[in-house]
């Protein structure tokens, strides 16, 4: 029986968590391939899903990937209230590359289990109910489109509780610096909880690293693959500035020193899940303390 099974099924009730994954180029040197890597989102999105949280998640729908992997543990896990348990914020480099069509088929999919939200280059909702058009394709470009990404990554963590981190491009990143670096920079100043899997590799790990929660002794040399790039650099110092002004700490996630090199270290599904959602069952039972 997983760690997760044993949580109570609200016990995620009114958690908002943000998912930062992305493909690594670690993968291949770690013996392992994507779909290890969606095995582990899939599992973590179930569990939080089961216990009755909420997944929050910036992504893209062409070309397919993770989004769609998400949806479809949605589809399968997620109940049919309001705005169901799944939100998917699209930036706009992303939505304008969709056409009313496939807009349309992904709305469909989701259902009452999940809604689209739709933001503009300064990452204010689009609250129109207008559909892409077919003329607004490619809209987006040059440098709107790092700023676009990043207005999106703001907006996500005033909406957001909570963060998990797996994987992450450290190379031709759209932003003005590796996405899940920047999500995970957000969280911290909000002094949320974050959950750092590095046994992906990627920017997680790199970010692992720098913020001295795991020492990467257990991975080869040179990891995690990373570019020589100043973007990289000014991103991590950037992250240990926000650390150092928000006074955020690693263990405000809600689990033990152990049990976060344990998260950091762990590339199996079933065990980053279960540290994953008891940690923040434990924070939101913390918070249900304190505010009554």
């Amino acid at each position: 029986m997983l760690g997760y099974d044993l949580v109570p099924r609200d016990a995620l009730k009114g958690i908002r968590v943000g998912i930062s994954v992305s493909d690594s180029q670690d993968l291949e040197r770690l013996g392992l391939s994507q779909a290890h890597a969606e095995m582990a989102i899939g599992e973590i999105a179930r569990a939080v899903l089961i216990a009755g949280g909420h997944l929050v998640y910036g992504g893209r729908i062409k070309p397919s990937g993770f989004t769609q992997y998400l949806i479809h543990e949605v589809a399968r896990y997620g109940c049919d209230y309001a705005t169901g348990q799944f939100t998917l914020c699209l930036a706009a480099p992303e939505h304008h590359k969709l056409s009313s069509h496939e807009y349309d088929e992904i709305d469909r999919e989701l259902g009452t289990k999940g809604q689209i939200i739709r933001l503009d280059q300064t990452g204010h909702e689009i609250r129109d109910s207008s559909k892409p058009k077919e003329d607004h394709l490619g809209a987006v470009s040059g440098s709107e489109t790092a700023h676009s990404y990043s207005a999106m990554r703001q907006y996500m963590g005033t909406i957001t509780d909570a963060r998990v981190v797996i994987g992450g491009q450290l190379s031709n990143f759209a932003g003005s610096m590796p996405g899940i670096v920047e999500e995970t920079m957000v969280a911290i100043k909000a002094c949320q909880p974050v959950y750092i899997s590095a046994g992906f590799g990627g920017a997680a790990a790199l970010v692992a690293q720098r913020l001295k929660i795991d020492d990467l002794n257990w991975a080869p040399a040179d990891f995690p693959t990373r570019p020589e790039d100043e973007r990289i650099d000014l991103a991590l110092y950037k992250l240990e500035e926000a650390v150092a002004s928000s006074g955020w700490n690693a263990t405000s996630c809600g689990l033990s020193q152990e049990d976060i090199r344990q998260l950091a270290a762990s590339y199996r599904a079933g065990e980053i899940a279960s540290l994953v959602v008891r940690g923040l069952a434990q924070t939101n039972r913390q918070f249900r303390d304190f505010s009554t």
